[in-house]
């Protein structure tokens, strides 16, 4: 079982580091907002606009829930990709490197999220 693991990386590798990317952005991002925002009791500041000002405020909770959302659209997406590398083999790195973009926009989150709190 593990071996045929190891071969479908082996054969797959360009696939497999941008899937893991992906995850690591978002498993990354979710940690360091924990770390960092976690001693903090008031409400944290979610969205910010220059013209309206704070338009939303929320908590570690729901910074941690959008967080899960993301990382399970990522495995299914992870999937997906996963599933059509044999069949079209385009379409399965357009997939994979959507994720892997939306995964850096989400880590931009993260980091605006801890730096205006």
């Amino acid at each position: 079982m593990m071996t045929r693991l190891y071969d479908w990386i082996a054969h797959h590798r360009l696939l497999a580091v941008i899937l893991t990317a992906s995850f690591i952005l978002i498993i990354g991002g979710m940690v360091w907002a924990y770390v960092a925002l976690h001693s903090i009791a008031q409400p944290l500041i979610i969205h910010f606009t220059e013209r309206a000002g704070i338009t939303e405020v929320g908590s570690l909770f729901s910074i941690m829930q959008n967080s899960v959302f993301w990382l399970l659209l990522c495995m299914v997406n992870s999937v997906l990709a996963v599933v059509l590398v044999d069949r079209d083999r385009f379409l399965s790195f357009f997939v994979a490197g959507g994720m892997l973009l939306v995964s850096i926009l989400i880590f931009i989150w993260f980091a605006v999220i801890i730096h205006v709190n």
